[in-house]
């Protein structure tokens, strides 16, 4: 019990580092995607880690809390944005919580029912939240879906990595 309890404390903290780190680049910079034509805020790789870690939180933990770290994670960088004055995290923050809160609820949905083909089910599910992920936060952080296939196509390529991962570990290391 205490492995497990330790276990969720470290993906619990990478998970919400990780959101923070993603609102925090994406308030900053602007980053090209690799393999293709398209700009994105730099937040979308980190972004791409976390909707596959969120998978690994929900298999492991089960929803709620997992859907629980999503809102301190967007709480979190709220704060931290308001603390050191970074009104444009603060936005991002927001932003981040409500495109976050909707995808990653949809996401739960697709992951849900096909968890049993865990690669399989991470690749879909991870797609569709974000595509409603990048749709939702642009609208609400920039007005704008200037980014989108940027933020589309990088966060798709990290969720990719991610499944080819997760093969793999599944493949090399199987559940005893």
């Amino acid at each position: 019990m205490r492995y497990r309890s330790l276990r969720f404390a470290l993906f619990a903290a990478c998970f919400v580092g990780l959101v923070v780190l993603a609102n925090w680049l994406a308030s900053e910079y602007v980053v090209h995607v690799p393999l293709t034509p398209y700009q994105a805020p730099a937040g979308v790789f980190t972004i791409g880690a976390i909707l596959v870690l969120r998978d690994w939180l929900q298999w492991l933990y089960g929803l709620v809390p997992t859907m629980v770290l999503v809102y301190v994670a967007g709480l979190l960088s709220w704060g931290i944005g308001d603390a050191a004055g970074w009104t444009s995290l603060q936005k991002i923050a927001v932003a981040s919580v409500v495109a976050f809160t909707v995808s990653e609820t949809l996401e739960a949905v697709v992951f849900t029912p096909l968890r049993n083909r865990f690669a399989p089910a991470v690749l879909l599910s991870a797609t569709v939240g974000a595509a409603v992920d990048s749709w939702l936060f642009l609208t609400l952080a920039f007005s704008s879906l200037a980014f989108f296939w940027g933020q589309f196509w990088g966060k798709t390529e990290m969720i990719v990595v991610g499944t080819i991962l997760v093969a793999a570990r599944r493949r090399l290391a199987p559940a005893r």
